[in-house]
């Protein structure tokens, strides 16, 4: 009888939210509360992600003569480490540029060109210094498509901006190629491409050249907020615990801040269906009378230990704080933190960075 009341207050639930989600969005609930997914930024999980499709397959029958970058402590045309974002004109006496650079392990690659001159075109190029010939890859395109290849194998490279037409406006270039070759999925972005987040096939997510989770498989990775007070006999307790933890995206850097707990260099990590949430507060009273009160009870109203599952999908991100600078979760930002849930302490703030 227990089983049956309860997967009938499931099915309610599930059809509750089915018909909720007819109404418009916003960005507070009746009470006023900031929903989790306002501190995900338009760059962030759900809004980016893609497949990365781009291949590098040079073609050696189309080349192009190219000369060593000069030697200038302007080095417009050199590029150095992962990361390159520069701004710049083509006119008639310069109606194209190179951008050279190298690497030495296979890497994920974006890159993206900004113009509002749709004639303009970005391009990669596989450089053959012996000869000095550039080789197009077919991997290019037009102002604000952002490309991806997951092959960028050691060699050495360029970008090159042309036009089909007209010249005389500016344009600027965001590069990243600072991951492991292999990436399958592109899952966020920061806007100068100064900080990329990247799915593996085997779940592992990296933001820029750094392992931060696996999608599955994250042993000894947990957080855990404990408030314990006892006096002259009594006693209060209230303890949250999220662990074998599941991750379902990840975003890029930013700087978190909150009552409980801040970092100057830290991600969300989004959970997924699987992770494991415990939720138990307790008090004794030594009396007289005496009294004694536990619950396992979440702020959802579902009997803890318990994995989270679809309806926990639909209440809204489930985010974790991951401090890069410590390697650990520092909070926990979701309605089945009771503080949060409660209006007991503010809800955080996120600020991404370029």
């Amino acid at each position: 009888m227990k089983f049956k009341r309860f997967l009938s207050m499931r099915t309610f639930a599930l059809v509750l939210i089915i018909s909720l989600l007819a109404l418009p969005v916003s960005a507070y609930d009746n009470d006023n509360e900031l929903e989790t997914s306002q501190l995900l930024s338009s760059n962030q999980p759900d809004t980016t992600e893609a497949a990365v499709t781009g291949t590098i397959e040079p073609d050696y029958t189309q080349p192009v003569s190219v000369s060593p970058p000069p030697v200038s402590i302007m080095a417009d045309f050199t590029v150095t480490g992962d990361f390159f974002y520069h701004t710049k004109n083509l006119t008639a006496s310069n109606p194209s540029d190179f951008y050279f650079f190298s690497n030495n392990t296979t890497r994920t690659i974006i890159f993206d060109l900004v113009s509002n001159n749709s004639d303009y075109r970005i391009e990669l190029f596989e450089i053959d210094w012996n000869t000095n010939t550039a080789y197009p890859t077919g991997l290019g395109g037009g102002p604000g498509n952002a490309l991806l290849a997951n092959g960028l194998y050691s060699a050495d490279w360029a970008l090159r901006v042309s036009s089909v037409s007209s010249l005389g406006s500016s344009y600027t270039i965001k590069m990243n190629m600072a991951s492991p070759g292999g990436a399958t999925t592109l899952v966020s972005t920061s806007p100068l491409f100064q900080s990329v987040a990247w799915r593996y096939p085997n779940g592992d997510y990296y933001l820029n050249q750094n392992l931060i989770v696996n999608a599955g498989n994250n042993p000894g990775l947990e957080w855990v907020r404990l408030f314990d007070f006892s006096e002259g006999g009594n006693y209060w307790q209230r303890k949250h615990e999220v662990s074998d933890i599941r991750v379902k995206s990840i975003t890029t850097r930013m700087s978190y801040s909150s009552d409980y707990a801040s970092s100057n260099n830290a991600v969300f990590l989004v959970l997924d269906e699987g992770t494991l949430f415990t939720y138990h507060v307790s008090e004794f009273r030594s009396g007289p009378p005496t009294y004694y009160y536990s619950s396992f009870v979440d702020t959802r109203n579902w009997v803890t230990p318990r994995r989270l599952d679809f309806l926990d999908m639909y209440a809204g991100p489930d985010l974790l704080v991951y401090d890069l600078n410590t390697n650990q979760i520092i909070d926990f930002v979701s309605s089945l933190n009771y503080y949060y849930a409660n209006g007991i302490e503010p809800y955080p703030s996120a600020v991404y960075y370029n």
